[in-house]
């Protein structure tokens, strides 16, 4: 389900298209005419769609789909673009010490072969999962889009966990967004945002067992959220869940790898 309005005298477009990716897509574009946000919201929808594809576990004829049929048997070719994704998600990975890991399992498995960009399984059981990176990797694409189609203006809402601001809001110097707890829905922190991006992982009521930790198998249970705000929402995606899995001995060295990032812990009640 897709819905857009016009806004003449704020000169503001508001898209939303739901369900894409588990959840649903807000963007806010600002400075334009009706015609050309229009065309720029319909260029993301598509792109946004054609991502949910590329990425989706749950998709038979996405090319994740068809690693997790056959590289446990013979080495998988990939496209381009999803060989670079797998590159990334290996050096998160390493630089999260294991905390985060797309299959959930053990990383270590896979094999990347650069000569022919093949991905191939030591485990038989063994699958990828890329839904923690892909509302990342999507707000990444749009901001090359907004760059490319020059929009200066605009934020980007993955269900409130993956934003995107470019530029400053209309009444001020930096997009404004809040924190809630989801458990007690009482504001704990009110963030600022200007040409950067900010990455939220944690449980929540209805999603109290969606984080798994790859070391021991087990669902993170406890009731805390990690937001992070930095220009790349790819690593801030792998970073805000790695923090949900690491123990707290960890934290402080992960954290010094990601020097760029800037890191909020929450403890829920």
């Amino acid at each position: 389900m897709s819905y857009s309005n016009y806004y003449t005298d704020s000169q503001l477009y508001h898209g939303s298209m739901s369900p894409v990716m588990g959840t649903e897509l807000d963007v806010l574009l600002i400075g334009g005419e009706e015609a050309f946000l229009s065309s720029v919201w319909q260029i993301i929808q598509t792109e946004v769609v054609r991502l949910n594809g590329l990425l989706s576990c749950f998709d038979e004829d996405s090319e994740v789909s068809k690693i997790n049929r056959e590289a446990s048997v013979y080495a998988v070719n990939v496209s381009d673009e999803l060989w670079q994704l797998l590159i990334d998600c290996k050096r998160y990975y390493e630089s999260t010490e294991g905390c985060f890991d797309i299959t959930a399992n053990d990383f270590s498995k896979v094999l990347l072969n650069d000569k022919d960009k093949s991905i191939y399984f030591l485990a038989e059981t063994l699958k990828i999962d890329l839904g923690g990176i892909g509302k990342g990797y999507a707000l990444k694409k749009i901001s090359e889009i907004l760059e490319r189609e020059k929009v200066t203006r605009a934020l980007v809402n993955f269900g409130n966990s993956s934003v995107l601001a470019v530029g400053t809001h209309p009444c001020g110097d930096y997009w404004p967004v809040g924190i809630d707890n989801p458990f007690t829905h009482e504001r704990m922190d009110n963030l600022r945002l200007h040409d950067n991006t900010l990455t939220t992982s944690g449980n929540t009521p209805t999603h109290p067992k969606h984080i798994i930790n790859p070391k021991t198998g087990m669902f993170v249970e406890e009731h805390k959220m990690a937001s992070v705000i930095g220009p790349d929402p790819v690593a801030g995606e792998a970073l805000s869940t790695a923090l949900m899995v690491a123990d707290e001995k960890s934290i402080p060295a992960i954290m010094k790898k990601f020097d760029l990032y800037e890191i909020h812990l929450y403890k829920l009640c």
